[in-house]
């Protein structure tokens, strides 16, 4: 018998990678866009004078997120990438600005290097394999940004945000007691508040 979440994510997934160039493209430019203005609009909410924003760089058939990282930055946002160093394990954060070189990670992905300084995020965009409207998100299995929001929201207040092409979206993602919710989804179509 086939786990549900593997089935879902491997649909979803299958569905992203049919996102043509054009649509990926348009997709991009919409995310940077109504992202910029989520976070300014969530900053001017939270009274926070320099919100650190983590924003993933993208693999594979991810949306692209570099738009909105040069976006974040023009508006004078501190942004950080993602830095992943253990399976299963709460990721640290690390300074970008566009232009900077990207070091290959032990895990294949491009990160900040170890001389750029590391600091927890305020607001963070999370790439997910599929969503739904209550706001649980379907990563790639290793449970990482459930243990990374989980570390961070014991801290201080922070803001989730999904960020998916709108076929990723399923109606019910399946959810056990370490899920993290999102408190924004945000598609080339829409900004949605969980309910």
């Amino acid at each position: 018998m086939t786990d549900p979440k593997t089935d879902l994510r491997r649909h979803a997934l299958a569905r992203r990678d049919l996102v043509t160039p054009q649509e990926a493209h348009d997709a991009a430019a919409a995310i940077a866009r109504n992202g910029r203005a989520l976070v300014a609009e969530l900053t001017e909410k939270s009274g926070l004078t320099a919100p650190v924003v983590s924003v993933y760089w993208p693999i594979r058939s991810e949306l692209n997120t570099r738009p909105l990282i040069e976006a974040l930055t023009a508006q004078g946002f501190l942004v950080t990438l993602p830095v992943m160093h253990k399976v299963r394990h709460p990721l640290i954060f690390r300074d970008f600005t566009p232009g900077d070189d990207l070091v290959k990670g032990p895990y294949g992905l491009s990160e900040p290097a170890e001389d750029r300084t590391a600091r927890d995020p305020d607001i963070l965009f999370s790439p997910l394999a599929a969503f739904d409207r209550r706001g649980f998100r379907l990563g790639y299995g290793g449970g990482i940004y459930d243990a990374t929001l989980s570390q961070l929201r014991a801290k201080k207040a922070i803001v989730a945000i999904g960020v998916a092409y709108a076929c990723q979206e399923a109606d019910h993602v399946p959810t056990e007691p370490h899920d993290q919710r999102l408190d924004y989804l945000m598609t080339e179509r829409e900004t949605i508040i969980p309910a």
